[in-house]
């Protein structure tokens, strides 16, 4: 952004000069040719520099420059008196009304270029300090953490929050010799991939995107989240920004979890509860007319139900800490997997599902624990039923093995396609500031974000794509296998 400089002057003429001294310099001017003039310009201006003339009409010019001084927001805005007049005592008067300098007229025109360049960049850093200043002593208190990126991923400054979540020293304030992708890949998985793929060459809108910071599950701690927000610095240096971590970790798995275990309600009480009471009522409207045989074996599903309840209601109890395991007592087998596909197909009302699994993954576990697998295919079967447009989607699901520890999982349905921004926010875990946000992905619900959620931080990968061979959704999961030996 050019400096800005407003010149005053009673005189069409000496507006001219000082108008053709400093053209093509970079410079916006405005003008002002009275003292009133000057103070209601300078209050809508913000100037970065005031070329001020000391004989005004009315109110001459060393007046209005007190008059300046005394406004708290152009108090410190550069004012340089230009005169004609040698006077001592007009200059000290000048200069005690507030004036950074002054200038005599007729000008030398490189002086004057060189005087005006030198104070309007003084000012620039002046304001710079202060606003750094300013940030530092908020952000140092902040319950945040705050990044100063200069060019380049280059770390300027961090606060002492956003040093304890990088695990910086937390005993100085110099700034990291490494970059900020170096320091963040040594504890987090950066999430989601494409939000990150090109860091740090952002453009304004990618800017905006949802970033994440996710230390996953490990044997000594749990899961950790961080949203990181990311602000172009107004009127700074190119390419500095600022880089916002704050700890998601309770509404992220707070909202999982809940939906979670709400989920496992919904499909895992309903046939239980259904049975006991069919089975109760019958007993209950025909039991005179019932024989001895027909009584036992509607009194035996009714207790048969019960059981299954009672070891459902169990398991649901669970559901309210989907964390991942990376001991190989608590992973999930999958030599169970497919099974547990067919039954959660046929929960949610889907019939036509293909299951691909190879033998040579039978016996690998998943860092995942059982609850946590049902949860996302329930999420994804019942995502592909919901949004088919016959509510009868054809399901593929192929389970095959990675590199680097990874078993890949892909869920393909032939129902709707997405649109890019269905595509770019429905894997969003839930983190929303707003009182009133129901956490819906407009078309698509929470089923995906829950998904993510529990990929994420379990170390994995997620990804959701159009179909190419025809309308509906590919889902990619990439999750750590459990290591042995």
């Amino acid at each position: 952004m050019k400096p800005t400089i407003l010149i005053v002057d009673d005189e069409p003429s000496g507006q001219q000069v000082v108008e053709s001294i400093l053209q093509d310099q970079g410079y916006s001017m405005e003008f002002a040719s009275n003292g009133r003039d000057a103070l209601k310009k300078a209050m809508e201006l913000k100037p970065d520099l005031i070329l001020l003339d000391i004989m005004l009409p009315e109110i001459d010019g060393v007046q209005v420059c007190q008059m300046l001084r005394s406004n708290r927001e152009l108090a410190k805005t550069p004012i340089v008196m230009l005169t004609a007049l040698s006077d001592r005592d007009i200059r000290i008067a000048s200069l005690d009304a507030g004036a950074d300098d002054f200038f005599t007229k007729p000008f030398d025109r490189a002086e004057l270029r060189a005087r005006v360049r030198s104070i309007t960049q003084l000012n620039k850093y002046r304001l710079l300090y202060e606003r750094n200043q300013m940030f530092s002593w908020i952000s140092e208190r902040a319950s945040d953490g705050y990044v100063l990126l200069q060019n380049n991923d280059k770390v300027s400054y961090v606060n002492p929050k956003a040093r304890f979540y990088l695990g910086l020293n937390l005993d100085t304030s110099t700034p990291p010799a490494e970059k900020f992708m170096e320091i963040a890949l040594r504890q987090y998985k950066l999430q989601p991939n494409e939000a990150w793929a090109d860091w740090p060459a952002l453009t304004s809108q990618t800017l905006s995107i949802t970033r994440y910071l996710v230390r996953p599950e490990t044997n000594s701690s749990h899961e950790f989240w961080l949203e990181a927000s990311v602000f172009d610095i107004p009127n700074g240096e190119p390419g500095s920004r600022i880089i916002r971590m704050r700890d998601v970790t309770a509404d992220v798995l707070n909202r999982r979890n809940t939906r979670s275990f709400g989920e496992a309600i919904n499909h895992k009480v309903r046939t239980p509860v259904t049975h006991i009471v069919s089975s109760l009522e019958l007993l209950a409207r025909h039991a005179p007319r019932l024989s001895p045989e027909e009584i036992a074996q509607l009194s035996e599903t009714a207790l048969k139900g019960a059981m299954r309840l009672s070891d459902t209601l169990d398991r649901i109890l669970r559901y309210s800490n989907l964390y991942a395991n990376v001991s190989s007592t608590q992973g999930f087998e999958l030599s169970g997997f497919k099974e547990m596909v067919q039954r959660i197909a046929a929960e949610v009302g889907v019939a036509d599902i293909e299951i691909g699994l190879p033998e040579i993954l039978n016996h690998v576990q998943i860092v995942l624990p059982l609850q946590s697998v049902e949860v996302l295919v329930w999420e994804i079967l019942g995502n592909s039923k919901k949004f088919h447009p016959a509510g009868t989607p054809h399901v593929t699901v192929n389970v095959t093995p990675g590199n680097d520890h990874q078993v890949h999982f892909q869920f393909s349905d032939d129902g709707i396609a997405l649109s890019p921004k269905q595509l770019t926010t429905a894997w969003l875990p839930y983190f929303q500031g707003e009182k009133d946000f129901t956490g819906e992905v407009p078309g698509m619900g929470l089923g995906l974000a829950t998904v993510n959620s529990i990929v994420w931080g379990a170390g994995g990968i997620s990804r959701i794509m159009n179909r190419e061979s025809g309308p509906g959704v590919v889902i990619k999961l990439s999750i750590p296998a459990v290591k042995t030996g």
